[in-house]
C-alpha cells in the first residue's frame, strides 16, 4: 500500500535548528539528508520552516538546501525557488516606536531585512550568543536605515527587564524569547503556524494532509499547524507532551524515524 493511503500526508513542515540541521556536530545528519531526499522522490512536499534568515542560512552552508519551500523567520517570509509567496514586515509604527528607544537608551539589536542582517551595536553577550548558533556577527550600521526599510524580524538582545517595557509600547508584534538574552520578535501577523497556513493555501494542501517535526518551545505552534505533530528526542518537554509521537535525538537518526513512524519511509 503507499504511504499516501496509510496516512494520507503529502507535506511535512521540518524545523531546521535540531530537527534538521545538528549543533552537536555542526552539519545536517547524512540519515535526515537521505531521509528528505527520499521523501521528495516519492512526491511528499518537505517545507523547512525555521526562525532563521536566509542569510544565515547562507553563513551556515544551508542555502540551496532541497525542500519546496521555505518558512523563514517564523513565517515573516516565505518563499519558493518561484519567489516569495507570503511575507509580512513588521510595521512602520513600532519600528519608529523601537528606533526612539533605540537613540534614547540603546541596546544591541539585530534586524532582518529581505535580504541582509545588520545591527546597532555589540558586545561580549552577543558574540557569544552568536557562536552557540554558528552564525558570525552581521555588519554593524546606524538603526536610523530600519525607518525607510521592510524589517521582517529583529533580535533584541536585552533582559526582560530593558526589553518588556519597549514591548510594550510595540502594538502589532509577537515576540518569542529563545535565551536569558535574546528575543525573536516579528509582525502579530506571522508565526511558523501563519507561515504553515499560506503554505497550505498556496499548495492547495489540507491540514489533515501535513505533519510537523520540531524540537524547541517556539515549534509549539508549528506542530499545532498541521494535522500530525512529531517532537525529536532531543526535543524540550513542552512539545514532547504536545506531540503525537517522539522519536528519537537528531544524531541517532531521529528525524528518519519520524517518517518510518508515520509509513512515509519503510524500515
Amino acid at each position: 500500500m503507499k504511504t499516501q493511503e496509510k496516512t494520507g500526508i503529502r507535506a511535512v513542515f521540518l524545523d531546521m535548528d535540531n530537527t534538521v540541521f545538528s549543533h552537536r556536530t555542526n552539519s545536517i545528519p547524512v540519515s535526515a539528508e537521505k531521509a528528505i531526499a527520499a521523501l521528495r522522490e516519492k512526491g511528499i512536499l518537505v517545507f523547512i520552516a525555521t526562525g532563521r534568515h536566509v542569510q544565515e542560512l547562507k553563513w551556515m552552508n544551508l542555502y540551496g538546501f532541497p525542500a519546496d519551500g521555505w518558512i523563514t523567520v517564523n513565517g515573516a517570509y516565505c518563499y519558493n525557488d518561484k519567489g516569495s509567496y507570503y511575507n509580512e514586515p513588521v510595521s512602520r509604527e513600532d519600528l519608529a516606536v523601537l528606533y526612539d528607544n533605540l537613540k534614547r537608551d540603546p541596546f544591541p539589536c539585530m534586524f532582518m531585512d529581505e535580504q541582509t542582517i545588520f545591527i546597532n551595536m555589540d558586545d561580549e553577550r552577543v558574540r557569544r550568543s552568536q557562536e552557540e548558533i554558528h552564525t558570525p556577527m552581521p555588519e554593524i550600521a546606524d538603526p536610523e536605515r530600519i525607518l525607510n526599510s521592510d524589517i521582517f524580524m529583529l533580535v533584541p538582545y536585552a533582559e526582560e527587564s530593558i526589553w518588556h517595557p519597549v514591548q510594550q509600547r510595540m502594538k502589532h508584534i509577537s515576540a518569542t524569547r529563545w535565551t536569558d538574552l535574546a528575543v525573536d520578535v516579528y509582525s502579530d501577523q506571522c508565526g511558523k503556524d501563519r507561515g504553515v497556513e499560506e503554505t497550505c493555501r498556496h499548495y492547495g494542501l489540507k491540514k489533515e494532509e501535513t505533519l510537523a517535526v520540531g524540537d524547541g518551545p517556539n515549534d509549539a505552534v508549528l506542530l499545532e499547524a498541521c494535522g500530525y505533530k512529531a517532537a525529536m528526542g532531543n526535543a524540550v518537554k513542552e512539545l514532547k507532551e504536545l506531540a503525537d509521537y517522539v522519536s528519537t535525538d537528531i544524531d541517532e537518526e531521529g528525524l528518519r524515524n519520524v517518517f518510518v513512524h508515520y509509513g512515509l519511509l519503510e524500515e
